[in-house]
């Protein structure tokens, strides 16, 4: 073997080596990347829906008085010796995609000192002015079918509005 085959086996191994080193740098970059990738895009995601959650929920101060006047337009449309009260079934809003932040909510409406209705709500907070109900179920239709629960309410919540309905 000449001394020039010699060098060329030499180069050979040599950039085989640095092939396989580049290589190994190149999947370690690329994995910790893509972990980064998911990370910074949960990141993003989390801030979208916290400036959605701040664009469209009222001011703390106007919350409370903004929910229960929406409420009051809803369930008490003749307004005639009527008022509502009502308990978050829920702590703080729900954020899914970009719909409108969600509350749910227990209500009941009093007119005189009658129960006249009562049932699980769920409201969207709209552009920090209010509330709109999207979605009411009476008490007497969630004992009728509690699977209607499962269809309007996060599933964490649907025990917890049937044991409020009467249904164990």
């Amino acid at each position: 073997m000449s001394s020039r085959d010699g060098r060329s086996q030499f180069r050979s191994r040599k950039g085989t080596i640095k092939s396989v080193i580049y290589k190994r740098v190149l999947v370690l970059s690329l994995c910790s990347a893509s972990l980064l990738g998911c990370h910074s895009r949960q990141d993003a995601l989390t801030a979208v829906a916290e400036s959605h959650i701040e664009a469209n929920i009222p001011p703390h101060e106007l919350f409370d008085q903004l929910l229960a006047r929406d409420l009051k337009n809803y369930f008490c449309r003749d307004g005639k010796d009527c008022k509502i009260e009502y308990e978050f079934l829920r702590d703080g809003p729900t954020q899914s995609g970009t719909s409108y932040p969600k509350y749910y909510l227990w209500v009941k409406t009093i007119k005189g000192n009658t129960v006249a209705e009562e049932g699980a709500v769920r409201v969207a907070a709209v552009e920090r002015k209010g509330f709109e109900v999207t979605h009411f179920l009476p008490r007497a239709q969630i004992s009728q079918s509690s699977s209607q629960v499962a269809s309007v309410f996060p599933a964490a919540l649907v025990d917890k509005i049937n044991q409020k309905a009467g249904n164990r």
